[in-house]
């Protein structure tokens, strides 16, 4: 049965939205409570070993969601594909688990030792990593209560279990057994849903396709991940807790609009098998163009408001990293929103994964070349490497969107008409940010005024231009009253 898109984007948006809430919460007073140094080091810790978590994640969850959504009402094939996913995970996850106990058994010492070994349980968890069924069967209302539950339990958690400057173990604690208690209650769901087929295992069938989804997954670590790894080493600590928090908030507010990206994966897919083009191309360009209208606003207004929100967010320590959110902004908006629906929406579904992995991996390289140059040049920062990753990312959107157009005979470009309007209005957020400034009327009346008048601009012009999106919207809230009028 074909569930409702609309609805699983709000379950999904709820999810997210919850999901943006509960670190809304919890993050400021981490950053407020835990020792400078100790947060550095466990971020510093949690890039390396997600390094480990990729290499053991094999792959399975990308790969597992495009290929059950094409079998998913063939529950026969659904169980021989899930058993032969999950005997591949747990044995990825083990050996990539001794490998990593050698490796910070040997570089390790003192309190990085104990976060090293810590995060072992989200290796354990990961074996359990069977979300992408949930995925791909669409079953959002129950991934987002159930999220919402052991979310808010990780919220108490941290406030009974992290009082003092030196709780960096507990923190580590709370945050790995969070994700352990997540996956394993899915897992535990879909077990009374799905048997396992030991019978009929396809290992071999898999490996390859697998291979291909791991290399794409361990390309994308010459990105971001290469920042905070190159960050650590020549910086140190404290730098990357400077990196990662700023991209980490704006990663947090864009979870909304990517969630559309995210639900409508299954349903692109299913069109796909199904040969269904024309309904491919416009969900697509629906979804896009949503997509765009969300993130808009949302970066633009982050951007006016970096230094107001680092330090609401993260205190006085921390405050000096909103010249890293706002280069994080412009580069989300301009290169990863574009980068997720290419290589999400287009590319991995429709099996272009070789010649993904191949732009990736040039485009990877240029980034990795560009840091060390930066470093050699003295000019090395979390701006800086933000800027070349940044600029790598514009490079593989251009020529991937040649490939697409000369693979897939569909026309694609950087930004439609419509998104082009959503990216103008926005940027009339500048100068009403900097007009408020000038007003002496406190940093919280600069942050509420602010909101108020570019969000009444931003609605004003979805509007008056009668924009499709609004009308999505209010259509599925039957205000039909209001879109009457507006008509």
């Amino acid at each position: 049965m074909k569930k409702s898109l609309a609805k699983n984007a709000m379950y999904k948006a709820i999810l997210n939205i919850f999901n943006l809430f509960v670190p809304l919460l919890v993050n400021p007073y981490i950053m407020r409570v835990l020792d400078l140094e100790l947060y550095g080091a466990y971020n510093r810790v949690n890039a390396e070993f997600s390094v480990f978590l990729t290499l053991a994640a094999f792959g399975i969850y990308n790969y597992g969601v495009r290929e059950i959504s094409r079998i998913r009402e063939h529950p026969e094939k659904l169980s021989k594909v899930f058993t032969s996913l999950f005997v591949i995970g747990l044995a990825s996850n083990i050996v990539v688990g001794i490998f990593y106990f050698i490796y910070f058994s040997r570089v390790s010492t003192g309190v990085d030792y104990y976060i090293y070994l810590v995060m072992m349980i989200q290796l354990v968890a990961n074996i359990f990593y069977i979300e992408f069924v949930n995925e791909a069967v669409e079953n959002y209302g129950f991934i987002t209560l159930k999220t919402i539950i052991i979310r808010i339990c990780y919220l108490v958690s941290i406030f009974i279990f992290v009082k003092k400057p030196t709780d960096i173990i507990p923190y580590s604690i709370v945050v790995c057994m969070t994700i352990f208690a997540n996956n394993f209650v899915s897992y535990c769901y879909l077990k009374k849903r799905i048997k396992f087929d030991f019978k009929h295992l396809e290992i071999k069938k898999h490996i390859v396709p697998l291979i291909i989804a791991l290399v794409l997954t361990n390309v994308e670590i010459l990105y971001s991940q290469l920042d905070k790894l190159m960050i650590g080493k020549y910086l140190g600590d404290v730098s990357v807790s400077f990196y990662v928090i700023p991209t980490t908030l704006i990663g947090m507010l864009s979870t909304v609009p990517l969630s559309l990206i995210n639900v409508s994966i299954p349903r692109l897919s299913m069109m796909i098998g199904e040969g269904d083009k024309e309904g491919y191309m416009q969900t697509l360009d629906m979804t896009r163009n949503v997509f765009f209208s969300m993130m808009s606003p949302i970066c633009f207004g982050v951007l006016i408001l970096a230094p107001e929100i680092m330090w609401i967010y993260s205190g006085e320590e921390y405050v000096l990293a909103y010249t890293v959110l706002i280069v994080a902004c412009l580069v989300r908006y301009f290169t990863l929103s574009t980068q997720s629906v290419i290589m999400n929406l287009v590319m991995y579904i429709n099996n272009l994964e070789k010649q993904m992995v191949k732009l990736l991996a040039i485009f990877g390289i240029f980034n990795l070349v560009s840091n060390y140059t930066l470093v050699i040049l003295g000019v090395f920062s979390p701006e800086t490497s933000l800027m070349t990753t940044g600029l790598s990312i514009i490079l593989f959107n251009i020529v991937a969107i040649r490939c697409c157009r000369q693979n897939l005979d569909m026309k694609l470009s950087y930004f439609s008409s419509r998104q082009m309007r959503y990216l103008g209005v926005s940027c009339l957020f500048i100068p009403i940010g900097l007009m408020i400034k000038m007003l002496p009327i406190g940093l919280m009346g600069h942050v509420i005024l602010s909101i108020v008048s570019c969000a009444g601009l931003y609605f004003a012009f979805l509007y008056f231009t009668k924009d499709e999106t609004l009308v999505i919207i209010l259509r599925k809230f039957k205000l039909d009253r209001f879109l009457k009028v507006n008509h």
